[in-house]
């Protein structure tokens, strides 16, 4: 099975560098400055692994092989990096960005056979001397989207899983990936409001009231959407929703002071953006929910403010 890794931030080049070390065909397509980077000096991990490995790279319109393609750009460069691809077949894809909408564009690619969901709660940050530090290996959930088991997740699970990725099989993607976007949402908008670390965000008093409030509207979109969110380990999702506010924000401390010991120098990945004065993510998560609250008559009015707080960010100073 050979993979392509689409995108070489630093996501992808946690998968890229795994795959390669465990001896799996494995090429990331990158362009520019980081493109050279990697050819001259391969994808070094630092953090929770510490290695350099070799890894192949393709560039934009270059033609290569692969059997499995993984989207790891930013959700506003999909069609641009797609529109680099060139493969002599369609590739089974997955996309690991953030949001609920990111499937879309790979199946109007490849075709929905070809698409399988997934997200990733594994993170790192590219540093500038262009080394990523690992800070987070906490689950990758693959499955079909129209759920159920296949034997072609079960193959690529194998391989991440083999690599050192904690990777896993799921029967319910989308619930799945309605939670991860249930947990991202509430973390995006204060970690680029505040510039603190996670932790630091999920301990305060006054942001985790906020965070709790967010947890709690975008849980109402799912509702509304007719998907189930999973009360996962940690960060239980519905019991915060359902608990007054005071009592979520409650919860939401406890998991930050465990956090703070587990992954004390993760941050999220837009404020990683936001600090190297990079474009955005805002429109797709926050964006997106202000506009599915409206079609669906949910009302969201603190993610809506927070939009409109953080949409600035990716306004061209005057």
């Amino acid at each position: 099975m050979k993979f392509l890794i689409l995108g070489a931030g630093a996501l992808g080049s946690i998968l890229a560098a795994h795959l390669a070390r465990a001896g799996t065909s494995v090429a990331l397509l990158a362009r520019g400055r980081r493109a050279d980077h990697v050819a001259a000096h391969g994808v070094a991990l630092t953090g929770l692994v510490d290695c350099t490995v070799p890894v192949p790279v393709v560039r934009p319109g270059e033609a290569t092989d692969a059997d499995v393609l993984i989207l790891c750009t930013k959700a506003f460069d999909t069609a641009q990096a797609l529109d680099g691809v060139r493969l002599a077949r369609p590739p089974i894809a997955l996309s690991l960005q953030n949001g609920v909408l990111k499937n879309d564009e790979l199946v109007a690619r490849y075709g929905a056979g070809q698409v399988l969901g997934a997200t990733a709660s594994i993170s790192g940050e590219l540093l500038d001397d262009g080394t990523t530090r690992f800070t987070m290996n906490q689950a990758l959930p693959i499955g079909e989207l129209g759920g159920g088991p296949s034997a072609r997740v079960a193959d690529i699970v194998g391989a991440l899983k083999s690599s050192g990725i904690a990777a896993e099989a799921s029967d319910d993607i989308r619930s799945v990936e309605w939670t991860k976007y249930a947990g991202f949402l509430p973390l995006f908008a204060p970690a680029l409001l505040t510039r603190q670390y996670t932790w630091r965000n999920l301990s305060d008093p006054d942001t985790a009231i906020a965070i709790a409030h967010l947890i709690r509207e975008t849980c109402a979109l799912a509702a509304a959407s007719g998907v189930r969110i999973l009360d996962q380990k940690g960060l239980p999702l519905n019991t915060i929703a359902a608990a007054p506010p005071e009592e979520g924000a409650r919860l939401v401390r406890s998991f930050g002071a465990v956090f703070g010991q587990r992954a004390p120098l993760h941050r999220v990945s837009a404020l990683q953006d936001l600090l190297r004065g990079g474009r955005l993510e805002v429109d797709a998560i926050l964006g997106y929910a202000v506009a599915l609250g409206r079609r669906l008559g949910v009302a969201v009015p603190t993610i809506e403010t927070c939009h409109q707080l953080c949409a600035v960010l990716n306004r061209p100073q005057e």
